[in-house]
Protein backbone atom coordinates (compact mmCIF):
# COMPACT_ATOMS: atom_id res chain seq x y z
CA UNK A 1 0.00 0.00 0.00
CA UNK A 2 2.80 2.76 0.80
CA UNK A 3 3.89 2.10 -2.21
CA UNK A 4 0.94 3.38 -4.35
CA UNK A 5 0.55 6.69 -6.01
CA UNK A 6 -1.43 9.20 -3.70
CA UNK A 7 -4.15 11.71 -4.88
CA UNK A 8 -4.83 13.95 -2.42
CA UNK A 9 -7.28 17.27 -2.69
CA UNK A 10 -5.72 20.71 -4.25
CA UNK A 11 -7.72 23.61 -2.70
CA UNK A 12 -6.08 26.79 -2.55
CA UNK A 13 -2.75 26.51 -4.89
CA UNK A 14 -1.97 23.93 -2.36
CA UNK A 15 -1.86 19.51 -2.02
CA UNK A 16 -4.23 18.87 0.89
CA UNK A 17 -5.29 15.47 3.01
CA UNK A 18 -8.69 14.68 3.11
CA UNK A 19 -10.04 15.84 6.27
CA UNK A 20 -11.43 12.62 7.36
CA UNK A 21 -8.44 10.56 6.32
CA UNK A 22 -10.28 8.26 4.63
CA UNK A 23 -9.04 6.89 0.73
CA UNK A 24 -9.41 4.28 -1.32
CA UNK A 25 -7.67 2.17 -3.73
CA UNK A 26 -8.15 2.46 -7.18
CA UNK A 27 -6.92 -0.50 -9.51
CA UNK A 28 -5.17 -0.71 -13.03
CA UNK A 29 -8.54 -1.91 -15.18
CA UNK A 30 -5.60 -2.94 -17.82
CA UNK A 31 -3.84 -5.60 -15.23
CA UNK A 32 -6.16 -5.90 -12.17
CA UNK A 33 -3.42 -4.74 -9.91
CA UNK A 34 -3.71 -1.72 -7.38
CA UNK A 35 -2.78 1.36 -8.79
CA UNK A 36 -3.28 4.66 -6.17
CA UNK A 37 -4.79 5.61 -3.03
CA UNK A 38 -7.77 8.52 -3.84
CA UNK A 39 -8.65 10.69 -1.29
CA UNK A 40 -12.06 10.89 -0.64
CA UNK A 41 -13.15 14.48 0.17
CA UNK A 42 -16.01 15.35 2.84
CA UNK A 43 -18.57 18.06 3.07
CA UNK A 44 -16.16 20.18 4.80
CA UNK A 45 -13.43 19.33 2.35
CA UNK A 46 -16.04 20.86 -0.17
CA UNK A 47 -16.62 24.04 2.55
CA UNK A 48 -12.69 24.87 2.36
CA UNK A 49 -12.86 24.39 -1.51
CA UNK A 50 -15.70 26.71 -2.53
CA UNK A 51 -14.18 29.09 0.03
CA UNK A 52 -10.84 29.32 -1.31
CA UNK A 53 -12.73 29.48 -4.59
CA UNK A 54 -15.43 32.07 -3.72
CA UNK A 55 -11.87 34.25 -2.43
CA UNK A 56 -10.17 34.07 -5.66
CA UNK A 57 -13.05 35.08 -7.62
CA UNK A 58 -13.22 38.69 -6.55
CA UNK A 59 -9.50 39.26 -7.68
CA UNK A 60 -9.87 36.49 -10.58
CA UNK A 61 -13.13 37.85 -12.37
CA UNK A 62 -11.37 41.65 -12.37
CA UNK A 63 -8.34 40.78 -14.37
CA UNK A 64 -9.04 41.46 -18.18
CA UNK A 65 -10.21 38.22 -20.35
CA UNK A 66 -6.84 39.35 -22.14
CA UNK A 67 -4.69 38.47 -19.78
CA UNK A 68 -6.90 35.43 -18.55
CA UNK A 69 -6.23 34.10 -21.75
CA UNK A 70 -2.43 34.52 -21.73
CA UNK A 71 -2.92 32.01 -18.22
CA UNK A 72 -4.48 29.89 -20.47
CA UNK A 73 -2.33 29.78 -23.11
CA UNK A 74 0.73 28.65 -20.22
CA UNK A 75 -1.31 26.07 -19.42
CA UNK A 76 -1.51 24.94 -22.86
CA UNK A 77 2.22 25.38 -23.06
CA UNK A 78 2.76 22.96 -19.91
CA UNK A 79 0.31 20.89 -20.79
CA UNK A 80 2.38 20.01 -24.47
CA UNK A 81 5.96 20.18 -22.74
CA UNK A 82 4.46 17.47 -20.19
CA UNK A 83 2.20 15.45 -23.15
CA UNK A 84 3.94 12.03 -22.61
CA UNK A 85 4.09 12.02 -18.62
CA UNK A 86 0.64 12.72 -18.70
CA UNK A 87 -1.03 10.80 -21.18
CA UNK A 88 0.63 7.61 -19.49
CA UNK A 89 -0.81 8.62 -16.55
CA UNK A 90 -4.04 8.52 -17.99
CA UNK A 91 -3.85 5.30 -19.38
CA UNK A 92 -3.01 3.91 -16.52
CA UNK A 93 -5.81 4.62 -14.67
CA UNK A 94 -8.36 4.83 -17.75
CA UNK A 95 -7.27 1.83 -19.63
CA UNK A 96 -7.59 3.30 -22.85
CA UNK A 97 -4.41 3.07 -25.45
CA UNK A 98 -1.96 5.61 -25.00
CA UNK A 99 -1.91 6.92 -28.33
CA UNK A 100 -5.48 8.26 -27.77
CA UNK A 101 -4.32 9.79 -24.06
CA UNK A 102 -1.59 11.67 -25.94
CA UNK A 103 -3.53 12.88 -29.07
CA UNK A 104 -7.16 13.23 -27.62
CA UNK A 105 -7.09 13.60 -24.09
CA UNK A 106 -3.84 16.12 -23.81
CA UNK A 107 -3.91 17.04 -27.60
CA UNK A 108 -7.58 17.61 -27.33
CA UNK A 109 -7.31 19.73 -24.07
CA UNK A 110 -4.39 21.66 -25.54
CA UNK A 111 -6.32 22.64 -28.67
CA UNK A 112 -9.48 23.90 -26.30
CA UNK A 113 -7.43 25.70 -24.11
CA UNK A 114 -5.88 27.35 -26.80
CA UNK A 115 -9.78 28.33 -28.76
CA UNK A 116 -11.01 29.45 -25.84
CA UNK A 117 -7.72 31.74 -25.26
CA UNK A 118 -8.82 33.52 -28.78
CA UNK A 119 -12.57 33.42 -27.89
CA UNK A 120 -11.69 36.15 -24.97
CA UNK A 121 -13.00 38.96 -27.21
CA UNK A 122 -16.57 37.32 -27.38
CA UNK A 123 -17.33 38.77 -24.03
CA UNK A 124 -19.41 41.72 -25.33
CA UNK A 125 -22.34 42.59 -24.17
CA UNK A 126 -24.42 44.95 -27.11
CA UNK A 127 -25.76 48.78 -27.33
CA UNK A 128 -29.86 48.83 -28.04
CA UNK A 129 -31.01 52.48 -28.77
CA UNK A 130 -34.31 52.44 -27.25
CA UNK A 131 -35.52 56.20 -28.39
CA UNK A 132 -33.34 59.33 -28.83
CA UNK A 133 -33.53 59.67 -24.80
CA UNK A 134 -32.55 56.18 -24.09
CA UNK A 135 -29.21 53.92 -24.38
CA UNK A 136 -29.53 50.25 -23.13
CA UNK A 137 -26.95 47.79 -23.15
CA UNK A 138 -25.63 44.92 -21.99
CA UNK A 139 -22.89 43.70 -19.77
CA UNK A 140 -21.34 40.48 -19.94
CA UNK A 141 -20.48 39.18 -16.30
CA UNK A 142 -19.34 35.87 -14.91
CA UNK A 143 -21.69 33.59 -13.41
CA UNK A 144 -19.44 33.34 -10.09
CA UNK A 145 -17.89 30.03 -8.91
CA UNK A 146 -18.69 27.17 -10.60
CA UNK A 147 -18.93 23.10 -9.78
CA UNK A 148 -17.80 20.62 -12.36
CA UNK A 149 -18.44 17.29 -12.02
CA UNK A 150 -16.51 15.16 -14.65
CA UNK A 151 -17.40 11.44 -15.69
CA UNK A 152 -14.59 8.85 -16.26
CA UNK A 153 -14.46 8.39 -19.97
CA UNK A 154 -12.41 11.16 -21.09
CA UNK A 155 -11.52 12.57 -17.83
CA UNK A 156 -9.25 15.10 -19.34
CA UNK A 157 -10.33 16.34 -22.92
CA UNK A 158 -13.69 16.87 -20.65
CA UNK A 159 -12.51 18.76 -18.09
CA UNK A 160 -11.09 21.44 -20.19
CA UNK A 161 -14.50 21.26 -22.23
CA UNK A 162 -15.81 23.14 -18.86
CA UNK A 163 -12.13 24.37 -17.49
CA UNK A 164 -11.61 26.49 -20.58
CA UNK A 165 -14.30 28.54 -21.16
CA UNK A 166 -15.16 29.14 -17.30
CA UNK A 167 -11.68 30.67 -16.91
CA UNK A 168 -12.06 33.09 -19.92
CA UNK A 169 -15.01 33.77 -18.81
CA UNK A 170 -13.88 34.85 -15.45
CA UNK A 171 -15.09 31.96 -12.93
CA UNK A 172 -13.14 30.30 -10.53
CA UNK A 173 -13.85 26.35 -10.06
CA UNK A 174 -14.21 23.54 -7.88
CA UNK A 175 -14.13 20.65 -10.01
CA UNK A 176 -14.42 16.78 -9.04
CA UNK A 177 -13.07 14.14 -10.82
CA UNK A 178 -14.66 10.60 -10.99
CA UNK A 179 -13.93 8.42 -8.54
CA UNK A 180 -12.01 6.02 -11.30
CA UNK A 181 -10.08 8.82 -12.94
CA UNK A 182 -8.64 11.55 -10.38
CA UNK A 183 -4.70 11.26 -10.83
CA UNK A 184 -4.14 13.02 -13.76
CA UNK A 185 -6.19 15.60 -13.05
CA UNK A 186 -5.42 16.41 -10.02
CA UNK A 187 -1.49 16.39 -11.35
CA UNK A 188 -2.75 19.07 -14.35
CA UNK A 189 -4.06 21.30 -11.40
CA UNK A 190 -0.10 21.51 -9.53
CA UNK A 191 1.03 22.08 -13.36
CA UNK A 192 -1.74 24.93 -13.73
CA UNK A 193 -0.86 26.44 -10.32
CA UNK A 194 3.02 26.17 -11.67
CA UNK A 195 2.20 27.98 -15.24
CA UNK A 196 0.88 30.70 -13.29
CA UNK A 197 -3.07 30.34 -12.50
CA UNK A 198 -3.68 31.88 -9.30
CA UNK A 199 -4.58 30.10 -5.45
CA UNK A 200 -7.88 29.25 -5.31
CA UNK A 201 -8.99 29.49 -8.58
CA UNK A 202 -9.10 25.75 -9.70
CA UNK A 203 -9.35 23.72 -6.65
CA UNK A 204 -9.85 19.85 -6.95
CA UNK A 205 -12.68 17.62 -4.78
CA UNK A 206 -12.07 13.65 -5.71
CA UNK A 207 -14.33 11.66 -3.81
CA UNK A 208 -17.66 10.12 -4.05
CA UNK A 209 -20.54 11.30 -5.99
CA UNK A 210 -22.54 10.43 -3.38
CA UNK A 211 -21.23 12.21 -0.63
CA UNK A 212 -18.59 14.63 -2.55
CA UNK A 213 -20.97 15.57 -5.64
CA UNK A 214 -23.49 15.78 -3.65
CA UNK A 215 -21.87 18.52 -1.32
CA UNK A 216 -21.20 20.38 -4.20
CA UNK A 217 -24.24 20.49 -5.56
CA UNK A 218 -25.91 21.58 -2.84
CA UNK A 219 -23.37 24.03 -1.55
CA UNK A 220 -25.07 27.65 -1.26
CA UNK A 221 -21.71 28.70 -2.43
CA UNK A 222 -21.79 27.00 -5.58
CA UNK A 223 -23.53 29.50 -8.74
CA UNK A 224 -23.67 27.07 -11.48
CA UNK A 225 -23.15 23.48 -12.03
CA UNK A 226 -21.66 21.95 -14.56
CA UNK A 227 -22.16 17.92 -15.18
CA UNK A 228 -21.60 15.04 -17.42
CA UNK A 229 -22.04 11.81 -16.76
CA UNK A 230 -25.20 9.53 -17.03
CA UNK A 231 -28.96 10.48 -17.85
CA UNK A 232 -30.32 9.44 -14.22
CA UNK A 233 -27.33 11.35 -12.43
CA UNK A 234 -27.72 14.14 -14.46
CA UNK A 235 -32.01 14.08 -13.35
CA UNK A 236 -31.18 14.18 -9.12
CA UNK A 237 -28.17 16.90 -10.32
CA UNK A 238 -31.34 18.89 -11.52
CA UNK A 239 -33.38 18.16 -9.00
CA UNK A 240 -31.02 19.11 -6.13
CA UNK A 241 -30.04 22.19 -7.49
CA UNK A 242 -33.07 23.28 -7.90
CA UNK A 243 -33.96 23.98 -4.10
CA UNK A 244 -31.36 27.14 -4.65
CA UNK A 245 -31.90 27.49 -8.60
CA UNK A 246 -28.74 27.12 -9.74
CA UNK A 247 -27.90 27.66 -13.11
CA UNK A 248 -27.03 23.71 -14.66
CA UNK A 249 -25.86 22.17 -17.67
CA UNK A 250 -25.95 19.12 -18.15
CA UNK A 251 -24.35 16.79 -20.75
CA UNK A 252 -25.60 13.89 -20.21
CA UNK A 253 -26.41 10.01 -21.94
CA UNK A 254 -26.76 9.15 -26.24
CA UNK A 255 -27.85 5.93 -28.08
CA UNK A 256 -26.06 7.47 -31.83
CA UNK A 257 -27.19 6.15 -34.90
CA UNK A 258 -25.63 5.92 -38.23
CA UNK A 259 -27.43 5.49 -41.12
CA UNK A 260 -25.27 4.19 -44.22
CA UNK A 261 -27.52 4.48 -47.39
CA UNK A 262 -27.18 2.41 -50.54
CA UNK A 263 -25.31 5.47 -52.56
CA UNK A 264 -22.47 5.83 -49.79
CA UNK A 265 -18.91 5.64 -50.44
CA UNK A 266 -19.02 2.18 -48.61
CA UNK A 267 -15.03 2.23 -47.72
CA UNK A 268 -15.04 5.55 -46.33
CA UNK A 269 -18.32 4.83 -44.26
CA UNK A 270 -16.40 1.56 -43.03
CA UNK A 271 -13.43 3.34 -41.41
CA UNK A 272 -15.43 5.65 -39.84
CA UNK A 273 -17.67 3.35 -38.42
CA UNK A 274 -14.75 1.57 -36.70
CA UNK A 275 -13.77 4.43 -34.89
CA UNK A 276 -16.94 5.31 -34.49
CA UNK A 277 -17.49 2.20 -32.71
CA UNK A 278 -14.72 1.15 -30.88
CA UNK A 279 -12.27 4.04 -30.30
CA UNK A 280 -12.33 4.27 -26.44
CA UNK A 281 -13.41 1.25 -26.06
CA UNK A 282 -16.90 2.07 -27.12
CA UNK A 283 -16.93 4.12 -23.85
CA UNK A 284 -17.91 7.16 -25.53
CA UNK A 285 -21.74 8.66 -25.33
CA UNK A 286 -21.51 9.86 -29.33
CA UNK A 287 -20.43 5.98 -30.39
CA UNK A 288 -22.16 4.59 -33.02
CA UNK A 289 -23.67 1.51 -31.31
CA UNK A 290 -26.50 1.84 -33.54
CA UNK A 291 -25.41 0.74 -37.29
CA UNK A 292 -28.10 1.40 -40.19
CA UNK A 293 -27.77 -0.42 -43.04
CA UNK A 294 -29.75 0.30 -45.95
CA UNK A 295 -30.64 -3.18 -47.50
CA UNK A 296 -29.38 -3.12 -50.76
CA UNK A 297 -25.78 -2.93 -49.29
CA UNK A 298 -26.25 -4.96 -46.00
CA UNK A 299 -24.18 -7.75 -46.79
CA UNK A 300 -21.72 -6.07 -48.58
CA UNK A 301 -21.28 -3.54 -46.13
CA UNK A 302 -21.34 -6.04 -43.20
CA UNK A 303 -18.70 -8.69 -44.76
CA UNK A 304 -16.11 -5.41 -45.58
CA UNK A 305 -16.69 -4.19 -41.78
CA UNK A 306 -16.58 -7.08 -39.70
CA UNK A 307 -13.31 -7.58 -41.48
CA UNK A 308 -11.50 -4.92 -40.78
CA UNK A 309 -13.08 -5.07 -36.29
CA UNK A 310 -11.38 -8.79 -36.59
CA UNK A 311 -8.13 -6.84 -36.95
CA UNK A 312 -8.18 -4.38 -34.19
CA UNK A 313 -5.26 -4.91 -32.24
CA UNK A 314 -7.02 -5.24 -28.50
CA UNK A 315 -4.32 -5.43 -25.88
CA UNK A 316 -1.75 -3.27 -23.03
CA UNK A 317 -2.52 0.18 -23.17
CA UNK A 318 0.37 1.66 -22.77
CA UNK A 319 2.17 -0.20 -26.14
CA UNK A 320 2.02 2.14 -29.22
CA UNK A 321 0.66 0.12 -31.17
CA UNK A 322 -2.29 -0.77 -29.02
CA UNK A 323 -5.74 0.17 -31.16
CA UNK A 324 -8.00 -1.05 -28.05
CA UNK A 325 -7.51 -1.40 -24.55
CA UNK A 326 -9.60 -2.18 -21.38
CA UNK A 327 -13.10 -0.99 -20.39
CA UNK A 328 -12.83 1.15 -16.68
CA UNK A 329 -13.58 -1.73 -14.22
CA UNK A 330 -14.70 -4.84 -13.19
CA UNK A 331 -18.66 -3.69 -12.33
CA UNK A 332 -18.77 -2.36 -15.86
CA UNK A 333 -16.79 -4.66 -17.84
CA UNK A 334 -19.39 -7.16 -16.07
CA UNK A 335 -22.73 -4.88 -17.62
CA UNK A 336 -21.23 -4.65 -20.98
CA UNK A 337 -20.98 -8.66 -21.31
CA UNK A 338 -24.41 -8.84 -19.54
CA UNK A 339 -25.84 -6.52 -22.73
CA UNK A 340 -24.63 -8.79 -24.95
CA UNK A 341 -25.52 -12.00 -22.99
CA UNK A 342 -29.24 -9.89 -23.46
CA UNK A 343 -28.65 -8.67 -27.31
CA UNK A 344 -28.43 -12.63 -28.40
CA UNK A 345 -31.58 -14.22 -25.83
CA UNK A 346 -33.58 -11.57 -27.76
CA UNK A 347 -32.45 -12.66 -31.20
CA UNK A 348 -29.49 -11.11 -31.99
CA UNK A 349 -26.14 -12.83 -33.77
CA UNK A 350 -23.22 -12.09 -32.37
CA UNK A 351 -20.77 -11.86 -35.94
CA UNK A 352 -17.60 -10.75 -34.32
CA UNK A 353 -16.48 -10.51 -30.63
CA UNK A 354 -18.84 -10.86 -28.15
CA UNK A 355 -16.43 -12.20 -24.98
CA UNK A 356 -13.04 -11.72 -23.78
CA UNK A 357 -9.93 -12.24 -25.83
CA UNK A 358 -8.70 -15.53 -25.36
CA UNK A 359 -4.87 -13.88 -24.97
CA UNK A 360 -5.60 -12.30 -22.14
CA UNK A 361 -6.27 -13.38 -19.15
CA UNK A 362 -6.43 -10.34 -16.62
CA UNK A 363 -7.21 -6.93 -16.81
CA UNK A 364 -11.10 -5.97 -18.23
CA UNK A 365 -10.92 -6.50 -22.11
CA UNK A 366 -13.96 -7.41 -24.20
CA UNK A 367 -13.24 -7.98 -27.91
CA UNK A 368 -15.07 -5.81 -30.59
CA UNK A 369 -18.08 -6.94 -30.72
CA UNK A 370 -20.91 -6.73 -33.72
CA UNK A 371 -24.45 -7.62 -33.31
CA UNK A 372 -26.42 -8.56 -36.35
CA UNK A 373 -30.33 -9.82 -36.50
CA UNK A 374 -30.88 -6.97 -34.00
CA UNK A 375 -34.64 -5.61 -33.48
CA UNK A 376 -35.03 -1.98 -33.83
CA UNK A 377 -36.93 -2.47 -30.18
CA UNK A 378 -34.39 -4.46 -28.50
CA UNK A 379 -32.53 -3.52 -25.49
CA UNK A 380 -29.20 -3.26 -27.12
CA UNK A 381 -30.94 -1.02 -29.80
CA UNK A 382 -32.02 1.25 -26.96
CA UNK A 383 -29.95 1.44 -24.11
CA UNK A 384 -26.57 3.34 -23.55
CA UNK A 385 -24.09 -0.05 -23.25
CA UNK A 386 -21.20 2.72 -23.66
CA UNK A 387 -18.71 -0.57 -24.52
CA UNK A 388 -17.41 -2.08 -27.54
CA UNK A 389 -20.52 -3.06 -28.53
CA UNK A 390 -21.93 -2.46 -32.54
CA UNK A 391 -26.01 -3.21 -33.21
CA UNK A 392 -26.12 -3.60 -36.60
CA UNK A 393 -29.69 -3.14 -37.98
CA UNK A 394 -31.00 -3.34 -41.36
CA UNK A 395 -33.62 -0.32 -42.88
CA UNK A 396 -35.41 -0.07 -46.42
CA UNK A 397 -36.50 3.39 -46.50
CA UNK A 398 -35.49 6.59 -46.21
CA UNK A 399 -38.86 7.42 -43.66
CA UNK A 400 -38.45 3.53 -41.79
CA UNK A 401 -34.21 4.95 -41.03
CA UNK A 402 -35.39 8.52 -39.99
CA UNK A 403 -37.99 6.64 -37.65
CA UNK A 404 -36.01 4.07 -35.64
CA UNK A 405 -33.28 6.75 -35.75
CA UNK A 406 -35.39 8.79 -33.56
CA UNK A 407 -36.84 5.47 -31.14
CA UNK A 408 -34.92 6.31 -28.72
CA UNK A 409 -35.03 8.48 -25.25
CA UNK A 410 -31.72 9.84 -26.04
CA UNK A 411 -30.53 12.55 -28.83
CA UNK A 412 -26.90 13.63 -28.13
CA UNK A 413 -25.60 12.91 -31.49
CA UNK A 414 -25.58 10.55 -34.99
CA UNK A 415 -24.22 10.66 -38.46
CA UNK A 416 -25.36 9.79 -42.21
CA UNK A 417 -23.99 8.44 -45.32
CA UNK A 418 -25.02 9.57 -48.40
CA UNK A 419 -23.57 11.21 -51.72
CA UNK A 420 -27.14 12.63 -51.87
CA UNK A 421 -26.99 16.43 -50.77
CA UNK A 422 -30.68 16.73 -50.97
CA UNK A 423 -31.44 13.58 -48.67
CA UNK A 424 -27.94 14.54 -46.36
CA UNK A 425 -30.31 17.81 -45.39
CA UNK A 426 -33.64 16.24 -45.31
CA UNK A 427 -32.43 13.18 -42.93
CA UNK A 428 -30.13 15.49 -40.92
CA UNK A 429 -33.02 17.95 -40.37
CA UNK A 430 -34.93 15.12 -39.31
CA UNK A 431 -32.64 13.55 -36.63
CA UNK A 432 -33.42 14.30 -33.53
CA UNK A 433 -30.00 15.35 -32.30
CA UNK A 434 -27.56 17.97 -31.37
CA UNK A 435 -24.74 17.04 -33.08
CA UNK A 436 -24.45 15.09 -36.33
CA UNK A 437 -21.38 14.08 -38.91
CA UNK A 438 -22.42 13.37 -42.68
CA UNK A 439 -20.26 11.52 -44.14
CA UNK A 440 -17.61 11.50 -41.67
CA UNK A 441 -18.05 10.27 -37.75
CA UNK A 442 -16.37 11.38 -34.82
CA UNK A 443 -14.37 14.07 -33.54
CA UNK A 444 -16.13 17.56 -31.94
CA UNK A 445 -14.45 20.43 -32.87
CA UNK A 446 -13.92 22.86 -29.98
CA UNK A 447 -14.83 26.05 -32.47
CA UNK A 448 -18.87 24.22 -32.81
CA UNK A 449 -21.67 23.41 -30.09
CA UNK A 450 -22.19 20.14 -28.27
CA UNK A 451 -25.48 19.11 -26.75
CA UNK A 452 -27.84 17.00 -26.67
CA UNK A 453 -31.69 17.07 -27.75
CA UNK A 454 -34.73 15.00 -24.91
CA UNK A 455 -32.87 13.17 -22.52
CA UNK A 456 -29.08 13.56 -23.47
CA UNK A 457 -29.28 16.98 -21.75
CA UNK A 458 -29.47 20.87 -20.89
CA UNK A 459 -27.49 23.18 -22.95
CA UNK A 460 -24.51 23.21 -25.01
CA UNK A 461 -20.41 23.08 -24.78
CA UNK A 462 -17.47 24.38 -26.57
CA UNK A 463 -18.04 27.00 -29.31
CA UNK A 464 -19.55 30.63 -28.67
CA UNK A 465 -22.54 28.86 -26.46
CA UNK A 466 -19.78 27.15 -23.98
CA UNK A 467 -18.89 30.60 -22.58
CA UNK A 468 -22.31 31.34 -22.90
CA UNK A 469 -22.21 28.62 -20.02
CA UNK A 470 -20.81 30.75 -17.47
CA UNK A 471 -21.36 34.64 -17.69
CA UNK A 472 -24.44 36.37 -16.90
CA UNK A 473 -26.14 38.69 -18.99
CA UNK A 474 -26.89 42.18 -16.95
CA UNK A 475 -28.91 44.95 -18.79
CA UNK A 476 -28.02 48.82 -18.02
CA UNK A 477 -30.53 51.56 -19.24
CA UNK A 478 -29.27 54.89 -19.22
CA UNK A 479 -31.38 58.26 -19.75
CA UNK A 480 -30.35 61.21 -21.82
CA UNK A 481 -32.61 63.41 -22.22
CA UNK A 482 -32.63 66.88 -20.15
CA UNK A 483 -35.94 66.51 -18.08
CA UNK A 484 -38.24 63.44 -17.28
CA UNK A 485 -41.53 62.81 -18.45
CA UNK A 486 -44.31 63.46 -15.67
CA UNK A 487 -46.45 60.81 -15.03
CA UNK A 488 -48.50 62.30 -11.84
CA UNK A 489 -49.82 65.35 -13.18
CA UNK A 490 -49.46 67.06 -9.32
Amino acid sequence: MASLRKCNLFINGKVVKPTGGNYFVRENPATENDFAQIAESSKKDVDKAVSAAKKSFTTWSKVTPSDRAKVLLKIAAVLGKNQKSLAHLNTLETGKPVRESGLVEIGGSIKTLEHYAGAHTQLNGETIPVNENQISMTLKEPVGVVAQIIPWNFPLLLSFWKIAPALVAGCTIVLKPAELTSCTIFEIARLCSKAGLPEGVLNIVPGKGEITGQALVEHPGIDKVAFTGSTSVGKHVMKTASDSVKRVSLELGGKAPCIIFDDANLENAVEACLRGGFFNQGENCTAVTKLMLHKKIYKKFLDMYVKKVKRINIGDPTKPGTEMGAVISKDHYDSVLNYIAKGKSEGAKVVSGGSRPSKLKKGYFINPTVLENVDPNATVACDEIFGPVVAVIPFSTEEEAISIANNTDYGLAGGLWTNDINRAMRVAKSINAGYLWVNTYGGIIPQTPYGGFKQSGIGKELGREGIENYLETKCVNIYTGDSMPKWYKG
